[in-house]
């Protein structure tokens, strides 16, 4: 057997398994695992990151943040766009297609076929066991799901961050915005300081329970915050970096004239600049700081804050693609994310057409998420993802408020879309990271090839 064939085998078993035992929320099979493994989830310092939108970005954040203040960083996040190997990155790079093999085959043996466990569950220990024996100082942990019986709430962390509460997993988390905050809150450790970026009813149940713990509590907007304030009456370093903005964000939303500061009682930055798109990463960003003001162990300057804000990369969030059309992708899958993105891309747009490739999983509240980008778009086409759980794109058609047509090859409906498309309209994907995922590969030959290995993994997990 090649070793590609034996990495496409290991992908088949982890697939298989997460297609057998699906999702089930407990902690006590993984806090078992871990102690038979040696706790490798206590090798390093921990950040954890939870909440309902953007707290895969704040985790990109953190690590690069860390990684500029010189400290080796892992980072473990979910789901993946193209590659399994997306998930669990050291210092930016992700783990090789043999440390990956080797690392499922040891828990394989060490742990009875890992008889029990989810494959959720299989990959947060895939990622610890990594972390362990790459070295690293620091890991940043992305909550897959909920938080509260999460299987990355097995750590305790140096700080943990909860970006916002929505609506979103329902059927796990509960129907009510109290009840999922209930969730989220869960990753709040006893006198572990939390960061959170909540409003409303669910900030007043994070609120409850850092108070019951004796948990130190910053809140955005209270707390902290970063700001948008004129240059003029900025530092030359605030100057330097506004005129040196090349990023996307700069590009499509920033103003010269203006620099970002963040400010919370612990002091000032300026100069800040943030690679990803978007007015709401200031509050992402924001959140990733005063975490760090909070960790002190972990040393970070304010030079390693600007410089990993303005080097931070987190494809599939407002990412553009290409010009004339311009092509924007984002993996917004909820109604609270679409609602973002499409104040953004009006934006970004400034009155020109909008044309929306929307393909989405079926436990996902597609009728609101097509009302909001209905909003926007003077045309709408829907389609299927490559992924098991994705929605009969017949079905999600008929919820959208006027006729839509429906090309069920993700690769055809982008072609397409983007070949009837003026110059000077805008093509936006959306509504599944997975889609983003297919509409990467059509246009990367280099991400193809994992694409490709992806699929391969799956047809063998499924027994074709």
């Amino acid at each position: 057997m090649s070793g590609d064939d034996a990495y496409v085998r290991t992908l088949a078993w982890l697939y298989a398994r997460e297609a057998r035992a699906g999702i089930d929320l407990k902690l006590a099979r993984v806090e078992a695992a871990a102690a038979r493994l040696g706790h490798p989830q206590r090798a390093a310092a921990a950040l954890h990151v939870g909440g309902t939108n953007g707290k895969g970005s704040t985790a990109a954040m953190l690590d690069a943040i860390v990684r500029a203040a010189g400290r080796r960083v892992g980072l473990y996040t979910s789901p993946h766009l193209v590659s399994f190997r997306e998930r669990i990155t050291i210092d930016g790079v992700p783990i090789a297609e043999d440390e990956v093999v080797e690392g499922i085959g040891r828990l394989r043996r060490d742990l009875d076929d890992a008889r029990g466990l989810t494959a959720f569950e299989v990959m947060t220990l895939l990622a610890w066991i990594t972390f362990a024996a790459q070295r690293v100082e620091v890991q940043v942990l992305e909550v897959g799901l909920g938080g509260r019986l999460d299987a990355t709430n097995v750590v305790v962390p140096a700080v943990a961050v909860i970006t916002n509460v929505g609506r979103d997993h329902e059927q796990y988390l509960g129907d009510t915005i109290t009840a999922i905050a209930s969730e989220k809150a869960g990753i709040v450790k006893p006198g572990v300081p939390v960061v959170s970026g909540a409003c409303g009813e669910s900030a007043d149940v994070i609120a409850a329970r850092a108070a019951a713990l004796g948990s130190p509590l910053s809140v955005l907007g209270r707390d902290f915050g970063i700001a948008a304030e004129p240059l003029q009456d900025r530092s030359a370093a605030a100057a330097d970096a506004a005129a040196a903005d090349t990023s996307a964000a700069h590009r499509f939303a920033a103003r010269p004239q203006h620099t970002l500061v963040y400010r919370s009682a612990d002091g000032t930055i300026d100069g800040l600049r943030i690679a990803l798109a978007g007015r709401h990463q200031r509050d992402n960003a924001a959140l990733a700081l005063r975490a760090l003001e909070l960790a002190p162990q972990l040393t970070v300057t304010p030079a390693a804050m600007r410089a990993g804000l303005a080097g931070v990369r987190w494809p599939g969030r407002l990412q553009v693609v290409r010009r004339a059309p311009d092509v924007i992708l984002d993996g917004a899958h909820n109604p609270a994310g679409i609602d973002v993105l499409v104040e953004e891309v009006r934006a970004l747009a400034a009155g020109r057409p909008v044309r929306v490739l929307f393909g989405v999983m079926r436990d996902k509240a597609w009728p609101q998420m097509l009302r909001a980008l209905d909003a926007i778009a003077a045309e709408i086409v829907v389609t299927r993802p490559r992924q098991a759980r994705s929605a009969d794109p017949n079905e999600v058609a008929t919820a959208a408020p006027r006729p839509v047509p429906v090309v069920a090859d993700p690769m055809h409906a982008y072609e397409e879309l983007v070949a009837r498309s003026g110059r000077y309209d805008v093509v936006l994907v959306t509504g599944s990271l997975f889609l983003v995922g297919d509409v990467l590969a059509a246009i990367d030959p280099a991400v193809a090839r994992d694409a490709e290995r992806e699929r391969a993994a799956a047809r063998l997990a499924a027994g074709g």
